[in-house]
């Protein structure tokens, strides 16, 4: 057992002095490595925590404010550490994480392309990941709007990797390097916005609790009044929706995360990013008394986002781009967890009668097991694409790809273990995770069957939804690896000669392969991976929930005597996988020395075969997908730029306006046919911000016309406001 203040100070120490030696001492060459193996330590000390923490419930408080403040009746001012099973789970999680991509990092960092930058990337990894372990672990508003911030911040300079990367040398395009310039800045915009709304919700918590402290905002959760508690709840899923990238506010996401450092980028949409699931989890579980339509309202939001968002990335020729997007389309899935348990969280009878904390528990269950699965799984995708970035010269585009499975073996084999994984089939673990989602959904449907209700057609529509994207996905990442690691090289023999000719050093493979076993081990015994997973939700629900039953070579979820819901997992996967591998062998072992002579080109009609031209392209694999749905591929508009912030009087070819995103997709190279896809919610985006702007204008103009007597007007209309508010606050 460790002792929270133990902890802080342990973790400050290291990711604190792995923060500050690359900077200090930025041309001492091993300054870099010094930071990592500090940012390890920090690292496995995180995420050990759940294993040296076997209480239910652990707090440590650090007072730092001065008596004084309390005589003036403000609130407190201290840091409080908080160490239960939810954020020990959290904590965990980056920790171990975090530790894979530190020792990655040690090889992957001596790529030519981060020469320049390595010392700036260890120190802001380090800041990173100490203020992300900060954010699950605080138990005080203001200093998680702290730990927000320096988090916002460290990853903030770490998205301007790419952009640091063009000054110095030249962009693939001009999309490219405009993208790499507006990211940092759409983060900031995008994070401010999304902290001011969380900040607005824990005030008027803390307000009616009169406290900052966390447990005053529990202790306080029973006793809100309705209006209050959904106020709360709408600006707080506004705001966590934005820093998570739910539909409509996933626009950010496939932009600035593919601009950060690919280790680092592994981490963010690895793990960072469900920092706001955490938050979601304290907020609307803890801190608020949970109403069904709030369940709707999310179970919508997350099945809009898992469809939506796995057909841009069917869309996306980039292999960083097309992650991104599955990225959103898993934090989606997630959510639906959450909208389910958050419709019978009350346990009212009306919703679940006695089944309704069972189907609660269940939900929260499905979605930590997809979270944990999406971390994995996401996550070994990202480090392997790292890897073919070092190994291309960082070509990342799968058109231009082809054929690796052949020239890296390792990498490829380990990539494709997670495109498994992620498309949900067995034995990985990505169908552990679906298998209890749609567990969740169906269970949730019955009690509503009784009517025929709003909810109960919701429920439905979001089932359909998510089932249309586990197929979508599986598409995508058949089109991911037919393009990009199977067939024929898609790229000139020239531009191949630049590539690596062996595959990543044996550290970097070796975190992917124990990525790509825990893939296997966690869709292989899930059962124990419940049972922990049921401590975290007896703390978020506030009591003891035993789901799993006591075979380890099944899944059972027990909701009545006699009625289980079970999923043998072992004993059949593992005779299908041993099957599988006896009869690959066979093959090998039975297959003649010689075989048939096979040419080494395919007869093309006479005419000579080449392979980045005559195969087939992601493109028309796609098309009957992309022709059915909004915004379709078209040709480009040739006379409107891609970014329509460009100013009356700047001649063509000048570079647009900071602010705008870029909202045309490129889906075809062809000269004869070319053709791009719409980005609906950025284009939306980009008309709102010329609205905006235009009115902002006129409006200025009126508001400020240089005239003393209207500003005068003003300060008498303040005071007066101010004199209402003082007197209505003093009545109160």
């Amino acid at each position: 057992m460790m002792d929270p203040k133990l902890f802080f100070y342990l973790i400050l120490g290291a990711f604190g002095a792995g923060f500050v030696l690359p900077i200090v001492f930025r041309r001492w060459r091993l300054a870099t490595y010094a930071s990592l193996v500090l940012a390890l330590a920090g690292s496995s000390i995180a995420g050990a925590i759940w294993f040296l923490q076997p209480a239910p419930d652990q707090v440590g408080s650090l007072v730092i404010a001065p008596s004084c403040w309390l005589e003036a009746k403000l609130p407190r001012l201290q840091l409080e550490i908080r160490i239960d099973a939810l954020s020990a789970f959290f904590t965990s999680l980056v920790g171990a994480f975090s530790t894979l991509v530190a020792l990655y990092s040690f090889s992957a960092l001596k790529a030519p392309h981060y020469k320049e930058q390595r010392h700036r990337i260890a120190s802001a990894f380090n800041a990173f990941v100490w203020s992300t372990i900060m954010v699950v672990i605080v138990n005080d508003v203001f200093f998680l709007i702290a730990a927000l911030e320096i988090m916002t911040l460290a990853f903030g300079y770490l998205a301007l990797h790419k952009h640091s990367l063009y000054l110095k040398g030249e962009a693939p395009t001009r999309e490219k390097k405009y993208e790499a310039a507006i990211a940092p800045q759409v983060y900031l915009i995008v994070s401010h916005t999304s902290t001011a709304f969380l900040l607005a919700s824990l005030l008027l918590l803390a307000i009616k609790a009169n406290s900052l402290s966390f447990d005053s905002l529990r202790a306080a959760s029973r006793s809100l009044d309705p209006a209050i508690a959904t106020t709360v709840f709408l600006l707080a899923l506004i705001g966590l929706g934005i820093r998570a990238g739910l539909t409509p506010a996933h626009f950010w996401v496939s932009l600035v995360h593919p601009c950060s450092p690919t280790t680092t980028h592994a981490l963010s949409l690895g793990i960072a990013i469900k920092v706001a699931i955490y938050l979601m989890l304290r907020v609307f579980f803890q801190f608020l008394s949970p109403q069904p339509w709030w369940g709707y309202a999310v179970l919508m939001i997350g099945s809009v986002t898992a469809l939506v968002n796995v057909w841009y990335a069917i869309a996306s020729h980039d292999l960083k781009v097309a992650l991104a997007y599955h990225s959103i389309e898993n934090i989606g899935i997630i959510i639906i967890g959450v909208g389910v348990a958050l419709i019978y969280a009350d346990g009212a009878s009306s919703t679940g009668g006695e089944a309704a904390g069972w189907i609660t528990a269940l939900a929260l269950v499905a979605s930590l097991y997809h979270l944990l699965n999406h971390a994995v799984f996401k996550g070994l995708l990202y480090l392997c694409t790292g890897a073919i970035e070092n190994l291309t010269n960082q070509t990342v585009d799968m058109e231009r790809l082809g054929g690796l499975i052949k020239l890296f073996p390792w990498t490829s084999w380990t990539f494709l273990v997670g495109a498994i994984s992620i498309s949900g089939f067995p034995p990985f673990n990505g169908f552990v995770g679906e298998w209890l989602t749609i567990q969740a959904l169906l269970n949730g449907l019955t009690p509503l069957k009784a009517n025929l209700s709003f909810g109960m057609v919701i429920v439905i529509v979001s089932m359909l939804m998510l089932v249309a994207s586990f197929a979508l996905t599986a598409f995508c990442f058949v089109k991911i690896a037919g393009t990009g690691f199977l067939g024929a090289p898609r790229s000139l023999e020239r531009t191949r000669a630049d590539w690596s000719k062996n595959d990543v050093p044996w550290l970097m493979r070796s975190v992917m392969l124990l990525m790509a076993s825990f893939c296997l081990l966690l869709g292989l015994v899930p059962a124990w991976t419940v049972g922990q997973l049921s401590r975290v939700v007896a703390v978020i629900m506030g009591g003891v929930v035993m789901l799993p039953g006591p075979s380890a070579l099944e899944l059972e979820l027990v909701h009545q005597p006699g009625a289980p819901i079970l999923m043998p997992v072992v004993v059949p996967l593992a005779i299908a996988l041993a099957l599988g591998i006896v009869a690959y062998a066979l093959t090998k072992i039975l297959r003649p020395a010689k075989g048939t002579a096979v040419p080494e080109t395919p007869w093309n009609g006479g005419t000579p075969y080449e392979p980045v031209n005559m195969q087939y392209t992601g493109a028309a694999l796609s098309y009957l997908t992309r022709s059915v749905g909004p915004a379709s591929s078209k040709p480009p508009n040739k006379q409107k730029p891609d970014h329509p912030a460009v100013a009356p009087g700047i001649p063509d070819g000048a570079e647009p306006r900071i602010g705008y995103l870029p909202s045309e997709m490129e889906i075809s190279r062809s000269e004869t046919y070319p053709q791009v896809m719409v980005e609906f919610f950025r284009e939306t985006y980009n008309k709102w911000i010329d609205w905006t702007l235009r009115n902002s204008e006129t409006f200025g103009d009126f508001m400020q016309n240089r005239d003393i007597r209207r500003y005068l007007f003003y300060i008498f209309i303040a005071n007066i406001i101010a004199l209402v508010l003082f007197l209505a606050v003093r009545g109160s």
